[in-house]
Parts: structure tokens; sequence; C-alpha cells
């Protein structure tokens, strides 16, 4: 009898090791994935800055700011509400062209930069955002809603500095 028990005892400690073997490996496996830094990519980096863009100029749409600071020229405002809106290290470039017969109307482009031009031209990652108003909505005395269809492209660029 006492070599099944000694038996018994050899197969509690192999249990108990291989536990303690696997809380071993998952503690290091998670130290290392704390530490671990991955490397940029360009695609990344491409990625994460368009859909910055995007969600920026989508929330100021949704919220109602966009097509009022666009249509009536208030181009200081928008440039404010954009450097607080994107992250400090993130330069933008914001161009505004008018539709006029289904052709871009170079006349009236107006241009917002947040950064030096030289931010741009030396860039390695330039992401590219393209953006349309169909018009701004007016709230009339009889309490009625107008829009005139006046379309306008926003092409905002985005890199880091």
């Amino acid at each position: 009898m006492k070599i099944r028990s000694l038996k018994d005892a050899k197969g509690q400690m192999r249990i108990i090791e291989t536990i303690l073997a696997s809380f071993i490996i998952v503690a290091a496996l998670s130290f290392v994935g704390i530490f671990a830094v991955s490397p940029t990519s360009p695609s990344y980096e491409m990625t994460d800055l368009e859909k910055m863009g995007y969600s920026a100029l989508h929330d100021l749409d949704q919220q109602g700011l966009l097509a009022p600071l666009v249509y009536d020229q208030r181009l200081s405002d928008l440039r404010t509400i954009l450097r607080i809106t994107m992250p400090n290290e993130v330069y933008f470039n914001l161009t505004i062209c008018t539709l006029s017969e289904l052709r871009l109307n170079v006349s009236s482009v107006s241009q917002i930069l947040y950064g030096d031009s030289s931010t741009f031209s030396d860039a390695k990652n330039i992401a590219s955002i393209t953006y349309s108003l169909t018009g701004n909505p007016k709230l009339n005395t009889d309490r009625t809603w107008e829009t005139d269809y006046e379309p306008i492209i926003l092409l905002l660029e985005l890199t880091r500095g």
C-alpha cells in the first residue's frame, strides 16, 4: 500500500508543477506584452490619420457646426475648432472648394492651414480626407426650414509634426 500512495503523491506533484509552470509562462508573456512597442508603419499611420480627420469633420457636421462655419466664411472659427479637436502634434491643411454647374470653382477656393507649409512638403505621410456638404439649412421666421442646394467639398490633409 505504501507504493501506491507514493505514486499518488508523485502524480499530485506533477499536476502542481504543471499549474505553476503555466502561471509562470502566462506572467512572462503578460510582462513582455506590456513593454513591447510595435513599430509604426506608414499604412497604420495613414489609416489612423484618416479616421481622425473624418471623425472630426463628421462630428462637427452632426453637431450642426460645420455647415454654418463654412457657408458663412467664418474660417478663423473653423480653424480654432479644428485645432481644439485634433491632437497637438497633428497639422492640417483644409481646402474649401465650391461647385458651380458641376465644375470646381477655383476662384472661390479657401484654405485653412495649421502648421507651416514646410511641414507638409517635408512630411513622409499625409492623409487626405474628402468631405462634402450639400447646403446650409436655415430656420425662417415662420419656423420652417429652408436649404439652398449649394455643394461644397472639403479637402482635409493631415500629417504629424
